[in-house]
Formats: C-alpha cells, structure tokens, sequence
C-alpha cells in the first residue's frame, strides 16, 4: 500500500482519477492494459498545383489602386476673401441669415468637412465668426482666444486645416475694446498686475503694444488691436513650411483683418 503523504502529493497535482492515483489506492490490478498503435491513414492524394497567373503585358493591365482619400478640390484664396467679404456686409447692414441648418445638411458634414476659410478670432462673445460672415454649419473652420493670440495647439490646429482639410484663406481677427489687449497695454503702461494664466494671456500681446507704443497713437489700444492682428498673421506666413509653400503657389493667404463693435463691419488689412 502506497503511503498517504505519498496519496495527499498525487492529488493535489489535480491528477484525480488518473491511472497513477488508481495505483496509489492499491487498485493496480485493474489498470488498463497499454494500448496498441493504431495503424496510420492513407494520405488524401496532394491537390494539383495552381495554374500561373497570366503576364501582364503593359502597366495598364494592371489594376489601380483604390483612392482612400477624396481628390484636393482647389478654392482660389481671393474668392474666399470675397465670401467672407459679402458675408459680413450682408451682417452689417441687418441681413444676415440666422437660418438652422437642414437635417439633410447635418447628416452630410457628418462624412466630413471642407471649410473654406480659417478665421483666428477673439473668444469675445460678441464676435462670432459664423455670424459676422453670414456663414454656416460646415463653413469656417475656427480657432479663438482671448486676444487672437495663437499657441502651439492653436498652430497645429491651423496647420490641420490648411493640410488636410484643404482651407485656402486664414483670417487673423481682432476686434475693436479688445479686453485682452486693454489688459496688455495696462501691463505695458502702468504696471498692472495680472495673476497666474491672465498674464499668459497678455504676455504674446506685448510685444504688439510696444511697437504701436513707438507711434504715439491717439488710441493705444485701438492701434495694439490692429498691431496685434497684422503681427500674428506675418508670424503665421512662415510658421511652417506647409503655409509658405503653398503661399508661395498661390494657394494659400493669410490676411488681417479687425471687427467693429459699434458697426459690425469687418476692415480687412492685408
């Protein structure tokens, strides 16, 4: 008889009811006898070989490939600018459209997109791109903070547009009583103190005030706004070789532009 720590090992290996733990209960007289091999099958006969493909005797024969990307089709940048020129006259004088887009209209932008022009604006809430340029769903494509002001994020997402979404017009936008331009001539002038983030906000504006400073303007603020605008749109023309490139081309422009309050009409600067 096999001992029982010998019984205890075989079980808990989980090897229960196997030949072994039979043996170990003293039954060996009933392990099954040792199995004869059983005789091999007959191979199925090897499938015959493929006939060769034909040659191909010209490239044309071949078959394209298929195109996973709808062709680039080519806006002109001055009939864009013209657009958003009609546009906002339109908004100034009273007229604008404040029609909702159609169903039918929502369910086709949800198989993309093709804005023809980038608008980098204020996030003041009274300068709503879409609105001031009399534009629709699926029409501008835009980017804003506080100052028009444009940071890494905020280039990558103009970069986006430019590249893959094929936007021939950027418009850097600015406004009339820009509170973040005030803020930045208060810091420029008279030492102001702006905490934390505020002062991130005003600090790519400085430069813009100092330079409109050297003019002595009646309106410092007006003249940073504007400074401001036509500052980040030069900046924007040679930030990545995508935009000047295609500047280059005749593709692409990127203007400035400053926003009325008291009018609501948009001067375009250049």
């Amino acid at each position: 008889m096999v001992s029982r720590r010998l019984l205890l090992g075989v079980l808990a290996t989980g090897l229960a009811g196997s030949p072994l733990v039979a043996l170990a209960e003293g039954d060996d007289h009933h392990a099954p006898a040792p199995r004869k091999p059983a005789a091999p099958r007959p191979r199925a006969p090897a499938a015959a070989a493929p006939a060769p493909a034909p040659v191909r005797s010209t490239v044309n024969e071949y078959p394209k490939p298929m195109q996973t990307e709808p062709e680039e089709v080519f806006v002109n940048p001055d009939e864009a600018l013209g657009r958003l020129k009609h546009g906002n006259a339109i908004f100034a004088r009273g007229g604008a459209s404040m029609a909702l887009p159609s169903w039918a209209r929502i369910n086709e932008l949800a198989a993309g997109q093709k804005p023809f022009a980038i608008i980098v604006g204020c996030s003041d809430s009274r300068v709503p791109p879409e609105l001031v340029f009399d534009c629709s769903l699926g029409e501008l494509f835009v980017v804003r903070t506080a100052g028009s002001t444009v940071s890494r994020e905020g280039l990558g997402s103009i970069l986006y547009a430019v590249e893959h979404l094929g936007a021939p017009l950027v418009v850097v936008l600015g406004h009339t009583k820009c509170g973040a331009v005030g803020a930045a001539v208060d810091v420029a002038t008279k030492h102001a103190h702006l905490h934390g983030a505020l002062f991130d906000m005003a600090l790519p504006i400085l430069p813009a005030v100092l330079e409109a400073e050297e003019s002595q303007p009646a309106d410092l603020q007006d003249a940073s706004i504007r400074r401001n605008a036509i500052n980040i749109a030069e900046r924007l023309k040679t930030a990545d070789e995508a935009f000047s490139s295609r500047i280059a081309a005749g593709r692409l422009k990127v203007v400035s532009a400053v926003y009325s309050l008291q009018t609501g009409q948009v001067e375009f600067m250049g």
